[in-house]
């Protein structure tokens, strides 16, 4: 696999390589939605599906803005984002509601990873729809609501940032690895859906 100069940089030597390997993708994609979704100090912004790879990191970095994150979550994940410092609401019926009797000032943002119910609530929820960005469903929600596509964009600069985070700690991205030759295993478990952070496949 050839990467160009432009794409890489030198990892932290207290950064484990599961967690590299992980980081790139997520973490730049993340970082760019907060970035299109112009999400700033004092705001509050909700993340469909918050205990993901993107959700993970997205409410990090949101966190770090000064910004108020309420994450969507099986109720199996809803300690692990308390950890994290979001606020976890469960997904299904009655979301609309369990959202608004947690946000009394609004919701500023939208990050949407599942689609569906929850492109819906988004947009009943932001006043902005400019400011409600989905990553799947994306015809549909486009179409239908008027709403942000997210596209994430890559540089050595936001690499070196994120990479940074994670090596002192400030940054977490739980892994799940599988060796290569478990590759079928691997996708199933991501096909399965509830993955916390991010699979990562071995190699050697």
């Amino acid at each position: 696999m050839v990467a160009g100069v432009d794409q890489i940089v030198a990892k932290p030597p207290t950064l484990a390589w599961d967690l590299a390997g992980g980081l790139s993708l997520v973490g730049q994609g993340a970082f760019r939605f907060l970035e299109e979704l112009q999400v700033t100090e004092g705001e509050t912004l909700l993340i469909h599906a918050a205990a993901g790879g993107v959700g993970t990191v997205a409410s990090q970095l949101a966190l770090l803005r000064g910004a108020t994150v309420i994450g969507t979550a099986g109720e199996g994940n809803h300690d692990y984002l308390r950890s994290l410092g979001v606020i976890p609401v469960s997904y299904g019926d009655g979301l609309l509601d369990r959202v608004r009797a947690l946000a009394p000032n609004g919701v500023q943002a939208a990050l949407d990873a599942i689609g569906g119910s929850a492109t819906e609530v988004s947009v009943e929820l932001v006043a902005d729809r400019d400011r409600v960005g989905t990553l799947v469903d994306v015809e549909t929600a486009i179409e239908k609501y008027g709403i942000r596509r997210l596209v994430g964009g890559r540089s050595t600069a936001t690499l070196g940032y994120l990479a940074e985070l994670a090596a002192r700690g400030t940054l977490r991205l739980p892994t799940t690895t599988f060796p290569l030759d478990e590759v079928v295993l691997a996708h199933q478990k991501v096909q399965g859906g509830h993955v916390r952070g991010k699979v990562v496949l071995t190699m050697g």
